[in-house]
């Protein structure tokens, strides 16, 4: 019998349906690459690229090497500015997590209201970070503030809270763990939850209760969603932006990593340094995050 040999459209047509679910996978992750692409890849390729030039965004780039790096970790103002960010980050870091496992503790008993008391302590997460800086604005406000008015009416004479250097930065801290407790403690909830109820009734038949039950039972059982909380704390505590802005905007000794990004890019026309800032925060980030990823996975080796 003789066989012909097979057209182009063909020879197409055969390799479709031998490779049907593959084809169709690449249509339908084709769109996702994409967007992946031009939004993650592509942002972060060109600033990079930008993090080694003398550039204001409007006169002919000039190449500066490693001049943008070489100022950030010796200019003293970038170095206060990269100083208070790991302070407000270890700080909100510790505040949040501690504040929110007793918080899922309390929340984790059987008491009247649960649903309510859970509900209000996450609305924070929920608001827009500017009509909770609003909020904390009347209770600091200078003279007019309920925190004024309260040190007034008991003879006392209240500070300027947004200049004070100590109350500055203790306001960035409470305002950040205010917005920020309501996940730590869902996240923790869920992890108490998630506690076989025989192992608890064990260990009471054993007679562990209050703290022996909460050192021995209850924290190691929840190690894997500790590891998540605090890696995945810090990641968004490094990242502090709105309180800083709305309330201080950097004054007071408040300046962080973030807002010098947004200043020297939009406000002084050093795109080059904001991109080095911006290359410096993301090789922070992407070390927090594969951290994460090793003590998960070996957390997970030895509860197996």
């Amino acid at each position: 019998m003789d066989t012909y040999p097979l057209t182009r459209r063909e020879r197409i047509a055969q390799y479709l349906a031998r490779n049907r679910r593959a084809v169709e996978a690449w249509l339908i992750l084709t769109p996702i690459l994409i967007y992946y692409f031009v939004f993650a890849v592509f942002p972060v390729l060109a600033n990079l690229s930008v993090s080694f030039l003398d550039w204001n965004g409007f006169n002919e780039p000039a190449w500066a090497g490693l001049a943008n790096y070489e100022r950030f970790f010796t200019n003293p103002r970038y170095q206060q500015v990269l100083l208070m960010t790991v302070f407000f980050a270890v700080a909100i870091l510790i505040v949040n997590t501690v504040l929110g496992f007793f918080i899922a503790l309390a929340l984790n008993e059987q008491v009247k209201g649960l649903g309510i008391y859970r509900t209000l302590w996450y609305v924070p997460t929920l608001t827009s970070a500017a009509v909770m800086a609003q909020i904390a604005t009347v209770f600091i406000a200078p003279r007019v503030g309920v925190t004024s008015v309260v040190l007034a009416s008991l003879g006392l004479e209240s500070p300027i809270w947004q200049t004070n250097i100590d109350f500055a930065r203790l306001i960035i801290v409470v305002f950040s763990v205010w917005r920020s407790v309501g996940t730590a403690m869902l996240l923790f909830l869920a992890g108490l939850q998630s506690i076989p109820l025989d192992v608890i009734d064990a260990a009471r038949v054993d007679g562990a209760a209050g703290w022996r039950m909460l050192r021995h039972i209850t924290l190691p059982l929840l190690r894997p969603m500790t590891v998540f909380v605090l890696v995945t704390g810090l990641i968004a505590a490094f990242q502090v932006f709105e309180p800083v802005y709305l309330i201080t905007n950097g004054k007071s000794g408040t300046n962080v990593m973030m807002l010098k990004i947004y200043d020297d890019a939009f406000q002084n026309g050093r795109f080059g340094m904001a991109a080095a800032m911006a290359t410096v925060m993301l090789v922070v980030l992407l070390w927090a995050s594969f951290l994460n990823l090793r003590l998960m996975g070996q957390t997970s080796a030895e509860q197996q």
